[in-house]
């Protein structure tokens, strides 16, 4: 008898210990976030947009919300099933993000998920999908083994970061021999600074002259210190400048060199972090000549005043983010739709055999090694006085949307 009781308090421990696992706040918003779905059934089954719409990431969180409601607007009156969109905020917490995931599949309400646009939180929630077998779709994060061939139910439309690094160097082979000199500048944040070394080591293994990083590192405590550092530039006189920072710092530098004619015109600005962010240059859009407008950027993108037969567009003021969003909502929309039925399996195979063209271009995923990730390139873009947004490499003639 004493045995049996020292058993169930040992099991009352155990599972008091398992349910403080969960802080208590979080499971109480996690729960309200989802208390009002688990009992709406009848309007059909649950589209979950996991977003950080608070924390740290909310600008992101925003920006990818605007573009999914486009997306799901742009495709009201379709034959596809009827369905619920409910937006979920992760916070940013990857833990967060797993629960909400682990509380919509205990009871089998969700058709699919998608969202997450931090590389943490998207690990994670491709994880707990896997687990529960849910349709999962990755919007933003870019780390290139979020996803691989054993990733059955996990899809990714934006694309891994290795597809930057592959444009990049295209690129930098492509100036030879006609360029001797590149700079580059970054920002003092552990992304930035990784970005630039890999940077630099492209342009090192090609001979270019990268002096402006060493002088650069002077002033590595005072980044702020922009004539000192714009004098660096002046001195140098690199062919090409690359701007590895923030947004901030990336349009203070290119405004106030351009000002003083000291950046070159073959001034790029590379983005940091696990968000694809381009440069302010829409603030200035339909300004002629606005600095703004000249300024070279990466992006994973092309064609985004794309109009399709449908009306779907996202205009050029828009993030690629926004874009992003707005085309993964066409993407699920279209994978209903050709659903015979909304099990899991079925959706995952509806995925697989999706190819629709969006404002983000041909979505088309792939089977290979790398898992169902779509091939989608980066370009070095620029906007126009007119606010259009014109490929600068690779040949504009070469990757039109189609």
């Amino acid at each position: 008898m004493n045995k049996t009781n020292i058993n169930h308090k040992f099991l009352f421990l155990l599972t008091l210990i398992l349910l403080l696992a969960i802080p208590f706040p979080a499971r109480a918003v996690e729960l309200s976030q989802v208390s009002g779905e688990l009992t709406d059934a009848a309007n059909g089954p649950l589209i979950a947009v996991i977003l950080p719409l608070s924390g740290p990431f909310v600008e992101y969180g925003e920006i990818l919300k605007k573009g999914y409601e486009q997306g799901f607007s742009d495709t009201t009156g379709t034959t596809a099933p009827q369905c619920r969109v409910k937006y979920l905020d992760s916070q940013a917490n990857p833990e967060t993000a797993r629960n909400l995931i682990n509380l919509l599949s205990s009871e089998g309400e969700v058709a699919i998920a998608t969202g997450t646009p931090l590389n943490a939180t998207a690990w994670t929630v491709s994880r707990a999908c896997e687990k529960n077998s849910l349709p999962y779709l990755i919007v933003g994060a870019d780390q290139d083994n979020l996803i691989n061939k054993k990733s059955v139910s996990t899809f990714r439309l934006t694309p891994k970061h290795s597809a930057l690094k592959q444009m990049l160097t295209r690129f930098i082979a492509a100036q030879e021999p006609d360029i001797k000199s590149m700079g580059i500048i970054y920002d003092n944040s552990i992304c930035a600074t990784k970005k630039a070394r890999k940077l630099r080591a492209l342009c090192a293994a090609k001979n270019i002259d990268l002096s402006i990083w060493k002088q650069w590192q002077t002033y590595s405590n005072n980044r702020d210190n922009f004539y000192d550092l714009l004098n660096v530039v002046k001195e140098r006189q690199p062919e090409i400048l690359f701007l590895v920072a923030n947004p901030t710092l990336t349009n203070r530098l290119w405004q106030q060199g351009h000002r003083l004619e000291i950046t070159p015109e073959a001034t790029i600005a590379i983005p940091t972090g696990t968000i694809t962010t381009t440069p302010e240059v829409a603030a200035a859009a339909g300004k002629q000549n606005s600095p703004a407008s000249r300024l070279i950027y990466a992006a994973p993108w092309v064609n985004p005043g794309n109009n399709l037969a449908d009306g779907e567009n996202v205009s050029t003021a828009d993030n690629p983010l926004a874009a992003a969003g707005s085309a993964a909502a066409a993407v699920i929309i279209n994978c209903l739709k050709k659903s015979l039925n909304l099990t899991a399996e079925e959706i995952s195979k509806s995925m697989e055999a999706t190819r629709i063209d969006t404002v983000y271009g041909t979505v088309d995923f792939t089977t290979e090694q790398s898992g169902h990730q779509n091939p989608a390139p980066w370009y070095l873009c620029r906007n126009n006085e007119n606010g259009q947004t014109e490929v600068v490499f690779p040949a504009p003639e070469k990757n039109e949307a189609k």
